[in-house]
């Protein structure tokens, strides 16, 4: 493996996935009274699981992208990887401001805090990633810019109607 192919982006984003890897399974997530809850990511099916796998599938993502196993013309790869990583650090935002479903005295773990802080840094790799292709914020706001990145840069084919049949 050629570590000089990786931008300072893609080690943002396979570094968030592996602080998440390890905050999300092996330290704990909760807290009781300075002991450890014993609680992991997958205690919290939405706003722990799924920021887990997002998190995950976006380092793996971008591995694959900088090895070349994975064609970036035929998606658009830097916005599903931004995509993915800001809903996670959204998920992970209302659990470590709301920290919903525990009951009093149960505070927020090392793991719980970890992951979330992996989700601010694979974000910004995201972010980062996505300028550098040529991305900008005003293009997230045009949704037809956004249908046509998927598909394939021609808007002639982003449209919500199938083409009309041939004449006969």
């Amino acid at each position: 493996m050629d570590f000089s192919k990786f931008k300072t982006s893609d080690w943002l984003i396979v570094g968030g996935g592996v602080l998440t890897l390890i905050g999300g399974l092996f330290l704990d997530w909760l807290k009781a009274d300075g002991f450890g809850g014993g609680a992991h990511a997958f205690d919290f099916t939405l706003t722990g699981a799924l920021p887990w796998i997002l998190l995950i599938a976006a380092a793996v993502i971008t591995v694959l992208l900088v090895l070349g196993k994975l064609d970036s013309k035929t998606q658009p790869w830097p916005l599903i990887v931004l995509g993915g990583t800001v809903l996670a650090a959204l998920l992970l935002l209302i659990r470590v401001i709301f920290n919903p479903g525990v009951p009093d005295g149960i505070s927020r773990g090392l793991g719980m805090l970890a992951t979330f802080v992996a989700a601010l840094i694979a974000t910004a790799g995201a972010f980062l990633s996505f300028q550098a292709s040529g991305g900008k914020l005003s293009d997230l706001a045009d949704i037809n810019k956004l249908k046509a990145s998927f598909a394939g840069g021609n808007e002639a084919d982003s449209g919500d109607m199938p083409p009309p049949p041939p004449a006969q």
